[in-house]
């Protein structure tokens, strides 16, 4: 990486983690340096009234502000349903592997961008979205999916996982690649 890209990138995450301490955010996890196509910013969940209300209340479509807002009812209601909630970062040109995820669904919204996001069912099945800011995606866990940020700009996801197993929550060793950039596709892509 060239020294302008690695100061580029520490300035973004300071930026962004400097943005989530304004909102209230407590930050449990950072990951700057060992994601190749750039890094992520991980919530305490205790926090997560702050990061919907920093994220995912302003601008929504009444279709997306009832989706939100069942989930965190049930979130914080008697489903035992827990969320996680964090931050990802796309660098300049990079992608997320070709991943699905058996513990979990995903959604998505676009902070910075516009990225590229990469959905469907099988390898040979997919279709390419261009996401602007402010709009979501949900990403159903099995679904094949990715996302890219342009080669001119950062891409920033706001991302929170709503765990399909309660008693049996995913984490980020509930990854099933199928195709990556960087060789971690490797054994573990295993049919979902």
């Amino acid at each position: 990486m060239t020294e302008y890209w690695s100061r580029d990138r520490q300035v973004k995450f300071a930026r962004i983690e400097a943005e989530a301490k304004g909102f209230h955010l407590t930050i449990t996890e950072r990951n700057e340096t060992e994601k190749p196509w750039g890094g992520f910013i991980k919530f305490d969940p205790e926090c997560l009234d702050a990061y919907r209300a920093a994220y995912w209340q302003h601008g929504l479509s009444a279709h997306w502000n009832r989706i939100v807002g069942t989930l965190w009812q049930r979130a914080n209601g008697t489903d035992d349903l827990s969320l996680d909630a964090k931050l990802l970062l796309l660098a300049p040109g990079q992608r997320l592997s070709l991943q699905a995820h058996e513990r979990r669904s995903e959604l998505w919204r676009v902070l910075e961008g516009p990225v590229v996001v990469v959905c469907g069912d099988a390898p040979e099945d997919l279709t390419d979205h261009e996401v602007r800011p402010g709009e979501i995606v949900r990403i159903p866990h099995h679904k094949l999916h990715r996302a890219a940020a342009p080669a001119t700009g950062w891409g920033v996801i706001a991302e929170f996982w709503e765990h399909t197993e309660p008693h049996n929550p995913s984490d980020e060793d509930d990854i099933l690649r199928y195709e990556d950039d960087y060789d971690r596709a490797g054994g573990n892509a295993n049919t979902p």
